[in-house]
């Protein structure tokens, strides 16, 4: 596969989406093709069959490659889950230079000062973010090499996941034909396509609500500040549905898609919808606001969530760009309006940014994690490259030990 060509996989509770990019002479990231198939064999964002998993792969790839016109070797991979957890830490060292002058090394002695944690034999760092060092009392440093010091601090954001689901999606990878170029946290990945530099910088609350997860990520002052995961997403909404309409799953989500609202009073009263009956009985004639009493209770229940992590850091006033929502449940009629209720900040729906080529086949919230992840790629492509190995455990090392290679990611 071409060096310049880069392919993000998101791997969903509910789809499978494959996109495929290159990186033209300019450096601009161009789309060449899409592949989005159901998932099977994940729940909540955890694989639980290996060769389900690997048959949607396979699946979603292909559909990209045809439409590209190439064929994919490597490809960067999203992880999410509610075994993903954030950890922010602090290191602190003496500046070792006698003109005290801070150099890389002393860089790379306060982060591991700030990372000596104890992290339990089942878990794996996936990421090292730092979010700010702080020079003899002098905070909001973004890099310090070459400032004149005596004390270093750094403040980081430590991401762990459980590497027996690390391990699974790898492995479901391989299954599939392919080799693992790198694993990202999916958050981090979206906000990489959705978000501005001056949101970060601003303040601002990234909300991906997919089908068995909702994610967010907070940014302030440019750096990460917190991430966290909740095993809660549309699926929920979908067996609302079928529960109390009565109706299977697969018309249920057909519903919600079609008829769907965040906001029952949007919602005429006379306006009625068909609902499929169970087991073959006769459809009936509901009122559309009954489908809307149904999912906006659920979206308002997601929403608070996030929204009392939000107020547990006391922070909230300084979210100025306020909130951006993503995912596929950022696609219901209304949202944005249900959002700026529950969390009292300016509301957006978060789409891929800043790329060409077939723009408008992503053009869509349900694309940004994949889109994020070439996005990702293309940054990190002279440092990572894709693995040449498909050999499991050693997929498996190496994709950690260069997360852990913090410097070269972030420097």
């Amino acid at each position: 596969m071409d060096s310049r060509i880069v392919v993000g996989m998101d791997i969903g509770t509910t789809k499978v989406c494959t996109v495929i990019a290159k990186i033209n002479e300019i450096n601009e990231l161009e789309i060449m093709g899409v592949g989005i198939v159901p998932s099977k064999g994940l729940r909540k964002g955890v694989v639980i069959n290996i060769d389900s998993t690997a048959t949607s792969i396979a699946a979603s790839v292909e559909k990209a490659e045809i439409q590209a016109g190439i064929e994919v070797k490597g490809v960067y991979l999203g992880i999410s889950g509610g075994h993903v957890e954030g950890i922010n830490s602090k290191g602190v060292i003496a500046v070792s230079d006698k003109n005290h002058e801070i150099n890389e090394t002393d860089v790379r002695r306060v982060i591991d000062a700030a990372t000596a944690i104890v992290i339990p034999v089942d878990r794996e760092v996936i990421h090292i973010i730092p979010q700010e060092f702080i020079v003899d009392d002098q905070d909001g440093i973004k890099d310090p090499v070459g400032m004149s010091g005596i004390r270093l601090e750094a403040l980081v954001n430590v991401i762990t996941a459980a590497a027996t689901s690390v391990n699974n999606i790898l492995k479901s990878v391989n299954k599939a034909g392919f080799e693992s170029s790198d694993i990202v946290l999916e958050p981090l990945a979206a906000a990489q396509a959705i978000l501005t530099e001056e949101e970060k910088e601003l303040g601002v609350v990234l909300v991906d609500i997919g089908g068995g997860t909702t994610d967010y990520v907070i940014f302030e002052g440019g750096s990460l500040r917190k991430t966290g995961i909740f095993s809660i997403g549309g699926n929920h909404i979908t067996n609302d549905i079928a529960f109390g309409l009565k109706t299977p799953p697969i018309a249920a989500e057909e519903i919600k898609r079609k008829y769907g609202s965040a906001i029952v009073d949007y919602i005429p009263e006379e306006e009625t919808i068909e609902v499929p009956g169970l087991g073959g009985r006769t459809p009936v004639l509901e009122k559309r606001r009954a489908l809307a009493q149904i999912i906006e209770p659920r979206i308002e229940e997601i929403l608070s969530l996030v929204n009392r992590e939000l107020e547990k850091n006391g922070k909230k006033d300084f979210f100025a760009a306020g909130v951006v929502l993503t995912g596929g449940v950022a696609l219901t009629p209304h949202i944005a309006d249900l959002a700026g209720e529950v969390f009292n900040l300016p509301v957006r729906i978060g789409r891929p940014l800043g790329i060409k080529g077939l723009k408008d086949m992503v053009d869509s919230p349900i694309y940004s994690t994949a889109v994020g992840l070439t996005l990702y790629a293309q940054d990190n492509l002279p440092k990572l490259g894709p693995t040449n190995t498909r050999d499991d455990e050693k997929n498996f090392k190496s994709i950690i030990d260069r997360m852990r290679d913090w410097f070269n990611e972030f420097f």
